[in-house]
């Protein structure tokens, strides 16, 4: 349990590291990485500089709309100026502001007097608006320096030209508010030559240029077109005059650029530098999420791999409080420590760091006190586990164990009381919400018929668990009738009147399947039978008439017959007849092997000692052939438990195979040998004298012969009758071919005895 505890920790801080490059990854920046955050103050950011550019860009474009839509002298707005020239089909149009706004208007676009909001509404005109070639826009002067020349310069049509000078408008108020007050930490003076009569003069303040470089940062574009500036990086496209007026020499500089960078305003720069700061914080915290989670990651890889010893299981008095509770407590003693950390020494250190680095550090320390905790929360699950469940005295527990209610073998939550409580409790849950807060303004009538649908729902909910109930047990019911049938009962028959629908048919399928298969087993059980029996009463009835020729044969031969031609006869028969009575004797004995009617006696034999007496009694008939045996036996006894007649057929079996089929002048080896200290293992190799194109199951199977052209005497029963006999003593009969070598093998449970008695066969 503490090894999966380890690699639990060891998945977690992996997801955390994975997480932490995740989230470092955002707070990257191009061409710097991480390494921003070394800088702390946001005025050396590269953030900074590009809001520094985003306002000089919104001014210039502020100056455009000032001299599109206000009077010359006041400065005021004036709907009545001329902002738009252009052909139409009627001739030469102009257009005032005002012209427009009623013209987008009418198409239903409209803006809000206060908010300056453009809102689109369905009741305007479908008339088709009318196409029109615009020759000049006020709010877009440099229109026609950024397109191509050609038969669609500046075609349009009246209801684009009317939304475009509103949204223009809108942008006019919206700069306006912006950049019209001083109560802001961006000052600036500019002035702009719109090549008219008069140069258009932008600023919020009347400081002078000391003043404005007093204020932290600054900008300042002096008459020779250079920039004087400590704001690094230095803002781009400052002196260029694309899409915008060229700065004219008012004063002394052309440009004039402030941010006072104790923000005494709250705007947009006062919140950037807030979310810069809070950023760095993030990303601190971040990096030692990282490292943390990567240390915890590899010393928990290492106690996984290495494995360790129990620890002691003692339960402490923690460990026998419910979880729930020891959580809550363990909760309300980490914000006790903070704040006991909070009043004493972090009033101490808090004045050693800089203002922007307390929040990190007091995060920190809430992560300190939580993972602590969280350790001693860990530890006491471990020591549970140990001593009874993760969960034990919990109350998650005692309430799972109140709702589960094992039924026929079923999960606890398919329980009838377990599942209604639930639903209950999930509808009454409901219910309470909406009585709470939807349907006090409902009347009696609305609660009435709420709690209607309350019953009505949990009626439902009852009768859905019923059929839940009835499918699971039918599922059950067949699940255990298929497990009966693969175990080998297949008298099992199901009730089809319990089973309906899809159930219904594999039921009847399953009980087909049962009949055919109790038809087959029996019908194959008789033919069995009767085959043995064939065979049984055939052999008897052939040895009797065959035990008559033999006795005859013999008199025959103990007549004085010289005829050599009649002498010849008597051995034919006489060898044919011993040949029928061995062939019938190996089928009676086949037939009783395979059927298992034979009565074994076991007894403990030493293997090596039979498999020695075996190969002596073959001894002349391996030098008939000039075969060569290699026996090889160990020094000590390998008792095996077997009855010694039949363990005598199966080895004389096997040498007589090797005597008949082995290639002359070739060698056999034998051996008996232990293996794993619990089998007794006896096996004998040749080279075949004909190819063995044959499998080694079919050298077991009856009547088959390692000599297909059937020219050596044999019934082809001999390893059939081996393997079944070997088999009835609890063995291994195994036949392998390797091209032309043969090699069969008598694997037996080696017998243990405290006396090490070895009663010979």
């Amino acid at each position: 349990m503490k090894r999966t505890l380890f690699i639990i920790i060891h998945l977690m801080s992996v997801l955390l590291f994975a997480a932490g490059l995740g989230v470092i990854h955002r707070y990257t920046r191009e061409g710097t990485g991480i390494s921003w955050i070394e800088d702390t103050r946001f005025e050396d950011s590269v953030l900074f500089s590009e809001m520094v550019a985003d306002d000089i860009e919104n001014i210039k474009r502020y100056a455009v709309l000032k001299n599109a839509f206000e009077n010359e002298g006041d400065g005021e707005l004036d709907t009545n100026k001329l902002v738009v020239t252009a052909v139409t089909s009627n001739g030469n149009m102009s257009y005032r502001l005002s012209d427009l706004v009623k013209q987008a208007a009418r198409y239903g676009y409209t803006m809000d007097d206060k908010s300056h909001r453009i809102s689109v509404s369905e009741t305007g005109t479908t008339d088709e608006p009318y196409e029109i070639r615009v020759t000049y826009k006020a709010f877009d002067p440099f229109y026609f320096d950024n397109i191509e020349p050609g038969p669609s310069q500046g075609v349009t049509n009246i209801r684009d030209l009317s939304v475009e000078a509103l949204r223009a408008l809108a942008e006019y108020y919206r700069l306006r508010t912006e950049y019209g007050t001083d109560m802001t930490n961006f000052v600036y003076n500019m002035t702009f030559d719109p090549e008219s009569d008069y140069d258009i003069m932008m600023y919020n303040t009347g400081k002078t240029t000391d003043e404005i470089m007093s204020l932290g940062k600054y900008l300042i574009v002096t008459q020779e077109r250079t920039i004087e500036t400590n704001i690094e990086p230095q803002p781009e496209n400052i002196l260029s005059d694309e899409n915008s007026f060229r700065l004219t020499d008012y004063d002394s500089n052309l440009m004039e650029i402030g941010i006072d960078t104790t923000y005494m305003f709250n705007d947009r720069y006062k919140e950037a530098d807030d979310a810069f700061i809070n950023d760095i914080r993030t990303a601190k915290t971040w990096l030692v999420i990282l490292a943390g989670s990567a240390f915890a990651a590899l010393i928990s890889l290492v106690l996984t791999v290495r494995g360790f010893d129990e620890e002691d299981r003692r339960e402490l008095a923690v460990d026998r409080m419910p979880l729930e509770a020891l959580v809550f407590v363990y909760a309300c003693l980490a914000v006790i420590l903070y704040f006991i950390f909070k009043a004493s020494l972090n009033t101490v250190f808090e004045e050693l760091l800089e203002y922007s680095d307390r929040a990190f550090w007091r995060d920190i320390t809430k992560g300190v006190i939580t993972w602590l905790l969280s350790v001693c929360i860990l530890s006491s699950m471990y020591r549970r586990s140990v001593n009874g469940g993760c969960f034990k005295n919990s109350l998650l527990q005692g309430i799972v164990r109140a709702l589960s209610s094992e039924k026929d073998g079923r999960p606890a939550w398919n329980s009838l009381k377990g599942y209604v409580l639930f639903t209950a409790v999930n509808v009454c849950g409901v219910v309470f919400i909406l009585r709470c807060y939807g349907m006090t303004m409902l009347g009696s009538f609305y609660s009435l018929a709420m709690w209607g649908c309350m019953v009505l729902l949990i009626a439902f909910d009852i009768f859905a668990y019923v059929l839940r109930y009835n499918r699971f047990r039918q599922r059950d019911e067949i699940r255990r009738a298929v497990n009966d049938i693969a175990g080998g009962n297949v008298d099992i028959k199901l009730n089809e009147a319990e089973f309906d629908g899809e159930a219904l048919e594999v039921v009847k399928g399953l009980n087909n399947i049962s009949v055919g298969l109790h038809t087959a087993i029996n019908e194959q059980v008789k033919a069995d039978k009767l085959k043995a029996d064939l065979i049984t009463n055939v052999s008897h009835d052939i040895r009797t008439p065959l035990t008559s020729i033999i006795n005859y044969v013999d008199l025959m031969k103990r007549e004085n017959i010289t005829d050599p031609k009649l002498k010849g006869y008597i051995d034919v028969l006489d060898k044919k007849s011993s040949r029928l009575k061995n062939l019938t004797e190996d089928l009676l004995e086949a037939s009783k092997a395979s059927s298992g009617n034979i009565r074994m006696e076991f007894a403990c034999i030493d293997m090596a000692e039979l498999a020695e007496q075996a190969g002596g009694e073959f001894e002349d008939k391996f030098k008939s052939r000039n075969l060569e045996l290699e026996l090889s036996v160990p020094e000590d006894a390998v008792p095996v438990l077997a009855d010694g007649r039949h363990l005598w057929r199966v080895f004389e079996n096997l040498y007589n195979n090797a005597a008949k089929y082995s290639m002359e002048g070739t060698r056999v080896y034998a051996e008996v040998r232990t293996a794993d200290e619990d089998k007794a293992v006896f096996t004998i190799k040749n080279v075949s004298e004909k190819k063995l194109n044959i499998s080694p199951d079919e050298l077991t199977e009856r009547f088959v012969r390692g000599d297909v052209s059937r020219n050596t005497e044999g019934s082809g029963l001999g390893l059939s009758i081996a393997k079944s006999l070997t088999a009835l003593m609890k063995g291994e009969l195994k036949i392998e071919i390797d091209g032309d070598l043969y090699k069969a093998s008598v694997i037996m449970d080696r017998y243990h005895d405290e006396n090490d008695a070895v009663k010979e066969g």
